[in-house]
């Protein structure tokens, strides 16, 4: 039978050979596509799996730090070039037995440093001004891949002399360093919106691959019924069917492994998230190779025995042939009950976790629209009969009356595509909303530095912890300490701001803290770690400079000096860092800073090369600072927030599209495989006076009409879903969403795809409709 099953499936003609060919390349198309998400996933896993050493602790640096011979000085900070963050270490060794952190065999001295390769490169061929200058000493070779996410990470280890790294605000005695897996922020986070993704994307493939191993099941049930005539067992054709589907679906699993790894190098040399990851990565794992091999084949044959039942019963079986049981309204109650479950889930999503029942939920509703798609083709067929006149209406509302759940079955895939691409536009718009602002925009070009204690947070955006920094910690001086409270001392804040102007193309705009220098100044009634996320609240900034800065606020007539709220500034959601911090009612102060304490200072730059070389001016003759952050841009701040926004905006993106790409797929193989089964009633049609003409509208009617009912319903259900997200995850005050102009496009031409393979089917139509085709086998 086994060879029966071969020689029947790769030997009974050119129509079998089609159909095989077909059905090999859907599910080509299918597993490749299945394999690059997979692939990317395991690489991401992957990444995050890696031993965090960013997240050691260490103590506070006091006066005995120098017995800690097991021990070294840590300072990790951040630096940013044209708005790609470079993470700086600088170390130094306290003892011969001093850790070693990831990717070096071992400490730098002072004056070397170890560079990853992608800023070892960068240095290279970046001028000493804007770059390199900020990092003392000579490179002595490059980091390893085991303390990096990506060739394309900047990393840099800076060796120091222990005494003149212990001075630097923010230096910490370290022992152990953390070795504990989690790299990037939110992991979690996007490790469960994934998981709803896959499960979301899974569908259009399994649906794909349905329908091309059922590509001309009636035809085959024909054959098969011809053969139990002449004595095969029901148990011999379930063995020959499943050899049919088996080989098919090998042929075309083992064709998507070799698209896959030829398009692996390109897939590994694109950034899906917000890097490159490294190429050997970008692979599934074992498993998944196994399961795309022997799932596909398993899951081509049981689908290929499931269909088989007509045959079973007997070898008449086929041609008995009556209408199927109408959908009932019932079909619509797993799309009601998904979306009460994904109602229940968003109500317990919060910015960190995604509310468990929205998995089932999700999983329902998709279950929902396609079991649903039926009943609404149902009736709409009722409503085009009684409405429409014409034979091309007629035959197309008895047909879709008769059965559509076979009607709905070609357009199911791109009815989900409709719905994952309204739900996914959807959101797109609020997390656009919560990255930007039209002042962060207007403040693209304006550097911000500060010199009070800034929060410790690392990368993580819901940060709004108090200082912590040297200035604050129990060892440090008197001067630290005020520095940490009130930024730079006069005589520093002079220097500074005399070098900064001398730059051409900038224009100086420092704020002073508010009370005078004095090292006798009382502390804040809360004590020196009571200041705010971003240091002192109050400052004085001149009204010449809020002139320069419109968007920051302004004065009121007569006044030369106001107080300014500039611990806004600090903030690092952009949303509120943008917001103005003086108006008219600010109180008017006298313009005389030469006894106040530097708070920060904004340095409005005219071009990318002078932006750079200010920014290399400030982290070389800053080190006194307490802020403990880099100099950046307004605009930078909002690309550094923007970074998760714009990975999930191209996630969303290529979800999207590739939903589409497998919709089309569907919708072309079961035209196809429509029209190739119902050849026969088609060609008696034909030769008793049908036009031609009749027959192609009833194709296009028999394709639109269930493509309309569903369509709408999964709009209406995408977008109220997406709405309802929103208003759970995203920040108070966010508009409720409407989608943008990309949506539109996008769902507009996947639709005139659509109809364009619709149409190109036709000529098929009057192919296989021919007189000459009268016979039947």
């Amino acid at each position: 039978m086994y060879r029966l099953g071969l020689r029947l499936t790769v030997r009974s003609g050119r129509e079998a050979l089609v159909r095989l060919l077909v059905t090999a390349g859907a599910v080509a198309v299918g597993v490749a596509i299945m394999l690059c998400v997979l692939a990317d996933f395991h690489a991401f896993t992957a990444t995050n799996n890696r031993p965090e050493w960013e997240a050691t602790q260490g103590q506070p640096v006091s006066s005995g730090y120098a017995s800690a011979s097991h021990a070294e000085l840590w300072n990790y900070s951040n630096d940013i070039y044209r708005g790609q963050t470079i993470e700086r270490l600088d170390i130094a060794a306290l003892g011969p037995t001093a850790p070693v952190p990831p990717g070096v065999s071992k400490l730098p001295a002072d004056g070397q440093y170890y560079a990853s390769p992608a800023l070892a490169a960068l240095i290279r061929s970046t001028p000493a001004g804007e770059l390199g200058d900020r990092f003392p000493g000579r490179i002595i070779g490059t980091i390893g891949r085991e303390a990096l996410t990506g060739p394309d990470e900047l990393v840099i280890y800076i060796g120091y002399a222990p005494a003149r790294l212990a001075g630097l605000p923010a230096t910490t005695v370290v022992g152990k360093i953390a070795t504990a897996p989690g790299r990037q922020i939110w992991t979690h986070y996007f490790r469960d919106a994934f998981v709803v993704g896959a499960i979301a994307f899974l569908f259009p493939i399994l649906i794909l691959l349905g329908t091309a191993t059922r590509l001309a099941a009636a035809r085959r049930e024909e054959r098969y019924a011809a053969l139990r005539l002449v004595g095969a067992t029901s148990g011999q054709i379930s063995v020959i069917s499943s050899v049919d589907a088996i080989v098919s679906a090998l042929l075309g699993a083992i064709a998507g492994v070799g698209i896959f790894m030829l398009l692996q190098p390109a897939l590994a040399d694109t950034a899906i998230t917000s890097a490159r990851y490294f190429a050997d990565e970008v692979t599934p794992t074992v498993a998944g190779y196994l399961i795309v091999l022997v799932g596909v084949p398993v899951a081509a044959a049981l689908s290929a025995l499931l269909s088989l039942q007509r045959v079973r019963i007997s070898p008449l079986g086929v041609s008995r042939r009556v209408t199927p049981p109408a959908p009932t309204a019932w079909a619509m109650a797993p799309l009601l009950a998904g979306i009460v479950l994904f109602l229940l889930g968003a109500q317990m999503t919060n910015r960190s976790a995604i509310g468990g029942p929205i998995y089932l939920g999700l999983i329902l509703v998709l279950l929902g629209l396609v079991m649903a798609g039926p009943w609404l083709t149902a009736q709409i067929a009722d409503l085009v009969a009684k409405s429409v006149r014409g034979a091309s209406s007629v035959l197309a509302a008895r047909r879709l009356s008769d059965n559509p759940k076979a009607a709905f079955r070609s357009v199911r895939g791109l009815v989900l595509a409709v719905f994952l691409g309204t739900l996914l536009a959807g959101l797109l718009p609020a997390v656009e909303a919560v990255t930007a602002t039209p002042s962060a925009k207007a403040l693209s070009n304006v550097l911000l530095d500060g010199f009070t204690a800034a929060p410790v947070c690392g990368n993580d955006v819901n940060c709004t912890g108090n200082p912590d920094s040297a200035g604050t910690q129990p060892g440090a001086t008197l001067l630290q300490r005020r520095i940490a409270l009130d930024g730079l001392p006069p005589q520093a804040a002079a220097a500074l701001l005399s070098g900064l102007r001398s730059f051409r193309g900038t224009t100086v705009i420092p704020i002073y803290s508010l009370s005078p220098s004095s090292s006798s100044a009382p502390a804040p009634p809360g004590g020196l770690n009571s200041v705010g996320p971003g240091g002192p609240a109050e400052g004085v900034m001149s009204c010449a400079g809020l002139r320069e800065l419109a968007v920051l606020g302004r004065c009121a007539p007569g006044r030369s000096a106001v107080e300014v709220d500039a611990g806004m500034l600090f903030d690092d959601n952009p949303r509120y860092s943008t917001q103005p911090i003086a108006a008219a009612s600010s109180p008017a102060v006298s313009d005389n800073f030469r006894q106040l304490y530097l708070q920060a200072v904004l340095v409005k730059v005219n071009s990318a090369t002078t932006l750079e070389r200010v920014r290399t001016y400030l982290v070389t003759h800053a080190t006194e600072s307490a802020s403990g952050t880099a100099p950046r841009t307004f605009g930078e701040a909002v690309q550094a927030r923007a970074a998760v926004a714009d990975t999930v905006q191209r996630l969303i993106y290529i979800a999207v599209v590739l939903t589409l790409i497998v919709a089309g797929c569907s919708l072309a193989v079961a035209v196809g495989g429509s029209l190739v089964e119902r050849k026969r009633p088609f060609t008696l049609l034909r030769v008793t006076g049908t036009p031609t003409s009749a027959l192609y509208r009833v194709v296009l009617l028999e394709a639109l009409v269930p493509l309309v009912a569903a369509t709408v319903v999964a709009v209406a259900v995408g977008y109220g879903m997406a709405v309802l997200t929103v208003s759970r995850v995203a920040p108070t005050g966010t508009p409720v969403p409407v989608p943008g102009h990309s949506y539109f496009l996008t769902m507009g031409i996947g639709l005139v795809v659509s109809l364009l393979v619709i149409l190109a089917s036709l000529p098929l139509l009057g192919r296989i409709t021919g007189p000459d085709n009268i016979r039947f086998e």
